[in-house]
């Protein structure tokens, strides 16, 4: 199925979910909705429940290529952290259809493997913020990382629904703004020293944020480029080489979705990434596929 098709499915999936609840749709409905007979549709997905996991891969994986691009933007931690803030509200707004679905939608709907795999990815996110709270307000901030994370996407939601389901004008910048700044104060009365102690901590994680995000089910760019930025979060470089890990990521991100992608910048990046021992096997399935090869030749 070519990637196109692919997002056709899934876009329209969506848009009957959150018109008749997951639980209300069906596959004859998607399929009608796509012009196809339902049997196709079968040949693509199994089930609806394989189907919305799809979804929330895709939408997943991008919201976290853009994250991951985004923190190679300038120096300064703390407008990075507001440009990550501003592109979640804007990813909602951009999903609103199934942002939508999932606040309406009761949540025994859900298989137990839909929940798992939304609990997984919530926290890579979880540890991707972790991270950049770290790095925004230092070590000190340590042991209420986790919490902090935890309170911005609990105002992230609540906006969200505020713009989403009661269409309040809200200007998506100047909330990012406001936003890191509640979060400043809170860094700030947290790191004190009135001996606040955290709730949350590793003995009483949640279990998502135990397990290993599961890897999406099949290989297009986007996925496997997604892939790459997580096993190179994981490698522990710091500095320059990190750095140009990272921005051979990024520029060959970047070149992909253009227009007309130069060959000599997707080879070099490839190339690149390809010498990076832990990235090859994932830079070696990007180049085999049949729109990457082309590039190659």
């Amino acid at each position: 199925m070519s990637i196109d098709r692919k997002r056709e499915i899934m876009d329209t999936a969506i848009h009957i979910f959150a018109r008749k609840g997951f639980n209300g749709s069906t596959m004859q409905d998607i399929a009608e909705g796509c012009g196809m007979s339902k049997a196709t549709l079968y040949q693509h997905y199994k089930s609806k429940d394989q189907l919305l996991l799809s979804i929330f891969h895709m939408i997943n994986d991008r919201l976290y290529v853009k994250l991951q691009a985004s923190m190679d933007h300038g120096d300064d931690s703390q407008d990075n952290l507001r440009r990550q803030i501003e592109l979640q509200l804007r990813e909602s707004l951009a999903n609103r259809d199934l942002i939508r679905m999932l606040i309406t939608e009761n949540p025994n709907a859900y298989t137990e493997d839909i929940v798992k795999a939304s609990g997984a990815m919530r926290a890579r996110m979880i540890r991707h913020f972790e991270q950049m709270f770290k790095k925004v307000y230092g070590p000190k901030i340590e042991p209420y990382a986790v919490e902090m994370v935890f309170s911005m996407f609990a105002m992230l939601e609540q906006y969200s629904v505020l713009i989403i389901l009661e269409n309040v004008a809200i200007d998506i910048t100047e909330l990012s703004r406001y936003i890191l700044r509640l979060l400043g104060y809170m860094a700030e009365g947290l790191m004190g020293d009135d001996g606040a102690k955290p709730i949350l901590g590793e003995h009483n994680y949640p279990e998502y944020l135990r397990c290993e995000m599961p890897e999406p089910e099949t290989d297009d760019v986007e996925n496997l480029i997604c892939r790459m930025y997580r096993k190179a979060d994981a490698l522990g470089e710091s500095g320059k080489k990190e750095q140009d890990i990272r921005n051979s990521i990024l520029m060959l991100d970047h070149e992909l979705k253009s227009a007309s992608p130069r060959r000599i910048i997707v080879q070099g990046m490839l190339h690149n990434l390809l010498q990076v021992q832990p990235l090859t096997e994932l830079a070696g399935r990007l180049a085999a596929l049949p729109g990457i090869k082309r590039y190659l030749e």
